[in-house]
């Protein structure tokens, strides 16, 4: 077996006379993760052990200590402390899932805003449970949260955790890329270090929402000097977040730890706030339309006077029939413009399939032309079309008024209390 190979405990190895070990879950600098079998209990554990030549600040039992005094869903409950052959080694609820850094390379980016603040208020309330305890957690970062397969999102390796009464002993840990300026320059201070955790969840907060480290460089060292003395960048230039939501990710990572939130409670209100705003404004839209003209001018005309009278209108533009049973066999609009002129398929013809297939039945339209005759207009209007548009002056005034008149619908429908 090659050095890389080397494990702390073999597979099939019988720890205590109690856990035989099954697999190797994970490696880190300081230990190693296994997936294990409470013979006696006969359940399914995961057993942590340090290596050989760990200090004994880093000592496997403070964090055992810490987990023990815990009871939170966020955070990994222990099971039992030991020693084995001369290593210690601690026992803990086998939480199945992936890691929120496996998670991000995969799913990134299909996840939707509201979706990471979910995680980001369940890690805030693991990490605020944890603080109360008088502790902090020291390495905050995605490849020490678990998303599980239950739903839970819990903290894992409390590998650097320190209770706020122990000293610094001049020790610089963590991870680089969520690192506070207060560690490397060794100004942390004594019985705030949970403030250190609130920075780096400020960068993991970053990471998530913007998609990317706020700082990076050709090293580490770049990487902390970033953190040191870099302007803090702001969230909302990276992405569509309410104002508040980057004002709170911007004192996260305030470098003064004075100005930073306090409690991690304050932060999973403010994120629970901060979701319920994004909710609002990804909501179903206000008004959905799909403007069917073969003019990509008078399309984008008429595209604009609707946007004029519903901001928060959701618009389509089809350049042609086909185009248009598409979106329609997608999601029925709530408004039509239709053009009744276009090649190989009129707007009338449309329509009239439309009508027959019942894609058109949730749906008011409108027909418009530059020259209808008397004749299609009234065939138009006869199948069930809400109104007639000629191309020329009165447009503007009379999708405003077909426009309005749908919104204000919806809105009386909104606030009218549901009989029962």
């Amino acid at each position: 077996m090659t050095d890389a190979e080397k494990t702390i405990f073999r597979i099939g190895e019988l720890v205590s006379d109690t856990y035989e070990i099954r697999a190797v879950l994970g490696n880190g600098g300081m230990g190693q993760v296994f997936d294990a079998q409470d013979v006696g209990l006969v359940r399914r554990v995961a057993i942590k052990a340090n290596f050989a030549d760990i200090e004994l600040q880093f000592s496997i039992r403070n964090e055992a200590r810490a987990l023990a005094a815990l009871r939170h869903p966020g955070v990994v409950g222990v099971y039992a402390l030991g020693c084995h052959q001369g290593l210690d080694y601690m026992v803990m609820e086998h939480v199945s899932g992936v890691t929120l850094a496996h998670h991000l390379d995969r799913l990134g980016d299909s996840m939707t805003v509201p979706e990471r603040l979910d995680v980001l208020v369940a890690i805030a309330d693991g990490m605020a449970a944890i603080h109360r305890a008088g502790i902090s957690h020291g390495d905050v970062k995605p490849e020490n949260i678990l998303l599980a397969a239950s739903g839970r999102v819990v903290l894992m390796d409390l590998g650097l955790v320190r209770a706020a009464y122990e000293p610094d002993r001049g020790i610089v840990a963590g991870t680089p890329d969520y690192m506070a300026p207060e560690i490397f320059s060794g100004r942390q201070l004594g019985t705030e270090r949970h403030l250190a955790d609130v920075y780096a969840f400020g960068v993991l907060a970053y990471r998530m929402l913007a998609g990317t480290l706020p700082y990076h460089g050709k090293d580490p060292i770049d990487v902390l000097i970033g953190h040191a003395d870099g302007p803090i960048p702001k969230l909302s230039d990276s992405v569509a977040v309410p104002r508040r939501l980057s004002e709170l990710v911007t004192s996260l990572m305030a470098k003064d730890p004075n100005d930073r939130p306090v409690s991690m409670d304050a932060v999973v209100w403010q994120l629970r706030a901060a979701k319920e705003e994004v909710s609002r404004k990804t909501a179903e839209p206000s008004l959905s339309v799909l403007i069917v003209d073969d003019d990509a001018d008078i399309a984008r005309l008429v595209a604009l006077y609707v946007k004029q009278a519903a901001p928060g209108a959701e618009i389509q533009i089809a350049a042609d029939a086909q185009q248009a049973l598409e979106q329609f066999r997608k999601k029925p609009p709530r408004l039509v413009f239709l053009d009744l002129h276009m090649p190989r398929m009129s707007g009338f013809e449309l329509f009239t399939y439309l009508r027959g297939v019942h894609l058109v039945d949730a749906s008011t339209v409108v027909a418009m032309s530059a020259g209808g005759s008397p004749t299609d207009v009234g065939l138009m209007l006869e199948l069930g079309a809400q109104d007639f548009i000629p191309k020329g002056p009165e447009l503007r005034g009379r999708i405003t008024r077909v426009v309005s008149m749908l919104v204000n619908a919806k809105e009386r429908d909104k606030d009218t209390p549901t009989s029962r």
